[in-house]
């Protein structure tokens, strides 16, 4: 009887540790997952960026080409808006690259 008694101790041991390393392992998925959808919204941002950047480029270009001046096509209302624009993407790939190394910090 004692036999019987340690095998289904041994029995109940096992389980307990398949349950937690299931969990465990479910838990990394998630945060892996987290990870992933964070880095292709950073990747998106990223590409915003780069657009907003061929357009002010193609933008001074033109008013150069016309003549205006550096002050002057600064203070132009299609500049700032871009440049606001700009501004709040690198903010906001920023704020999610604190995300990033928050979930990569739990780990």
């Amino acid at each position: 009887m004692r036999m019987l008694q340690r095998i289904a101790q041994d029995l109940r041991a096992g389980w307990a540790t398949l349950r937690q390393g299931a969990a465990d392992a479910a838990n990394r998925a998630l945060e892996e997952s987290e990870l992933v959808q964070l880095r292709l919204r950073a990747r998106k941002l990223d590409e915003q960026v780069n657009h907003l950047y061929e357009d002010i480029g193609e933008l001074a270009l033109a008013r150069h080409d016309k003549g205006q001046t550096v002050e002057r096509f600064m203070k132009d209302a299609e500049m700032t808006q871009l440049l606001s624009r700009l501004q709040r993407l690198r903010e906001a790939r920023a704020k999610l690259e604190a995300e990033i190394n928050d979930v990569q910090s739990e780990t």
